[in-house]
């Protein structure tokens, strides 16, 4: 079926697992795009292994799916994460997991707001090459530099993960609050190391949230702001795989810019995805 992720009919009783589409970017600081990279997502899916090779399941017929039709978000950033976070309400409401598909970083707040509203404080771990820990940026404290600045406002902690990029404002704020930051450099110098490092400073719950300009732009090069010196996609998949050992509450994939002619980042992120879903089932189906 057109618009659902993996072209599937969907049952929204049984569905364990939400797809949110946030097609939004109007606080975009560089190429505009990223609100077409929902549609994107779910345009590519169908053509994806529906079994996983790692894991060897099918999440699709254990969890079940279910898309919810894209809304028409107003450019307010305000408004436009008001709809969303109305999005996810429903979605937790009745009892699924969220998957918000981006749209531009800004988009994580509405699932940030609707699950604190819900739980209480939790974790947020977050893949990406900047802090977006700006106070406020280009005259809103609603932009995609500000995400994470406006959830530790909320009480709640952030581990973020592959930055290679910030301004002195972020590195101050870094220092006076002991954010766990974790350098790209620093990753690549000593992978294992690494892991042992983020597992140490994982607390659940937890929410995830991956800016696809995580990854290096050789993998992922359809992206609103590439920084060189990325992740690849084995680490990735590690660092997700290591996350899917505590509670995780949601997640998100966000800044996907579709590039004419090279549908690589679509599809890197469309199975990324699916792979981290395999890597929740167990948790998911007990819930």
């Amino acid at each position: 079926m057109a618009g659902t992720f993996l072209g599937l009919p969907e049952d929204r009783e049984r569905a364990r697992v939400a797809f949110i589409p946030a097609p939004y970017d109007a606080t975009t600081t560089w190429r505009p795009g990223t609100r077409e990279g929902a549609a994107r997502i779910l345009a590519v899916s169908p053509h994806l292994e529906f079994f996983d090779e790692e894991t060897l399941t099918e999440p699709y017929r254990t969890l079940g799916f279910y898309t919810f039709p894209a809304p028409e978000l107003p450019v307010a950033p305000e408004k436009a994460l008001e709809s969303l976070e109305g999005l996810v309400e429903e979605a937790l409401a009745e009892g699924k997991f969220p998957v918000l598909l981006g749209g531009e970083h800004t988009v994580t707040l509405a699932a940030l707001k609707a699950l604190k509203r819900r739980l209480g404080p939790f974790q947020v771990l977050y893949l990406d090459a900047h802090l977006d820990l700006r106070d406020r940026y280009q005259g809103t404290p609603y932009s995609h530099a500000c995400v994470f600045r406006r959830a530790l406002e909320a009480g709640l902690s952030i581990v973020p993960v592959g930055i290679r990029a910030l301004d002195r404002e972020e590195w101050e704020l870094v220092e006076q609050e002991k954010i766990p930051v974790f350098w790209a450099r620093e990753i690549k110098r000593d992978f294992p190391a690494f892991l042992k490092r983020l597992k140490a400073v994982l607390r659940a719950p937890l929410y995830v949230s991956i800016d696809l300009d995580a990854l290096d732009p050789a993998e992922a090069p359809g992206v609103g702001t590439p920084e060189p010196g990325g992740l690849n996609w084995y680490e990735v998949l590690a660092i997700l795989r290591l996350v899917s050992e505590e509670r995780v509450l949601g997640f998100d994939v966000v800044e996907l810019l579709p590039l004419p002619g090279d549908p690589r980042t679509e599809f890197l992120a469309a199975r990324l995805i699916y792979k981290f879903l395999a890597y929740l089932e167990g948790q998911l189906k007990v819930r």
